[in-house]
């Protein structure tokens, strides 16, 4: 009887303590994953007219039926070769202008566009990786059918998400010729990890997981299987330039350092001292495009 009487209390408590467990598992999961999922669109602060500059507004679909919006912007004297410029994630084209416009001055026709579910352009899910890359597929694929005679060449630049983003496509499409990534991630595992650790103080275990299981399950694939990590030394016999901040907070110069080891030839690196996510421009802005400049002229 007393056993009876102790199940009977004790069945009820445990059944209400699964019952919340697995209400909570439901509402962080949902939540963590929209954090990476869904991301609010910022206003475009600045254009190319900001600049006196003459641009086209184009537009072009995904593999997926997604309308990216870009500008593209004419070298003054006339070039075959092209830089797709890729921003960062939370970011949109207008952020990355200001600090590329130099690859303009020296002879480069450039392509700006905002990733999906960023700045002008449609979509309402990101995935940090594989559908991004989607996007800069279809931006090389617009060059290649509607700017033929100035995309014999194309290059592409890309900063933290943009710079995973365009290791990814490159290494799957033979049509990008060289790349300069600045402050790119290994993996999509690490940079959830990370970022949860920095600016919510969450440790790995046990929420992450949740987290990567919800991502998942949403998205329809694991977004780590399209890690940079996984397809960096797929790019090789095409050049890959590193550039990563010495000081860099939110994505340590060990990703850089990881990544450039696991490229193959031609590859070169440069850490820039003093400068912390996203800054090797800003703390070096002469040498930075002189660098920069010099690694597109000599592969391109």
């Amino acid at each position: 009887m007393l056993i009876k009487k102790i199940l009977l209390v004790k069945i009820p408590m445990i059944l209400n303590i699964v019952i919340l467990l697995v209400i909570f598992i439901f509402i962080w999961g949902w939540f963590s994953s929209s954090l990476i999922m869904k991301v609010p669109k910022l206003a475009l602060e600045i254009n190319p007219a900001s600049f006196n500059l003459n641009s086209e507004n184009v537009k072009f679909l995904t593999s997926d039926d997604i309308k990216i919006s870009g500008w593209f912007i004419r070298s003054k004297e006339k070039s075959e070769k092209t830089i797709i410029v890729c921003h960062g994630w939370g970011a949109n084209k207008a952020d990355i202008f200001p600090s590329t416009l130099f690859l303009l001055k020296k002879g480069f026709n450039l392509l700006y566009f905002d990733f999906r579910n960023h700045g002008e352009s449609g979509g309402s899910v990101s995935s940090i990786g594989k559908l991004e890359s989607l996007d800069l597929t279809a931006a090389v694929e617009y060059l290649k059918k509607e700017k033929p005679e100035f995309s014999q060449k194309i290059g592409v630049y890309g900063i933290s998400m943009g710079a995973s983003v365009a290791i990814l496509t490159a290494a799957q499409d033979e049509r990008i010729s060289a790349l300069v990534v600045d402050s790119p991630f290994s993996s999509f595992n690490y940079i959830v990890v990370r970022y949860a650790k920095l600016f919510y103080k969450i440790p790995k275990y046990p929420l992450t997981p949740i987290t990567f299981l919800f991502t998942k399950m949403r998205l329809g694939f694991n977004p780590d299987d399209f890690s940079a990590v996984r397809y960096v030394k797929k790019i090789s016999p095409r050049p890959v330039f590193f550039i990563h901040g010495a000081n860099d907070e939110r994505i340590p110069v060990d990703e850089g350092r990881k990544l450039y080891a696991l490229a193959g030839e031609p590859k070169e690196f440069w850490e820039v001292s003093g400068a912390d996510h996203m800054e090797a421009h800003s703390k070096n802005p002469q040498e930075y495009e002189k660098k920069v400049s010099e690694f597109f002229r000599k592969y391109l």
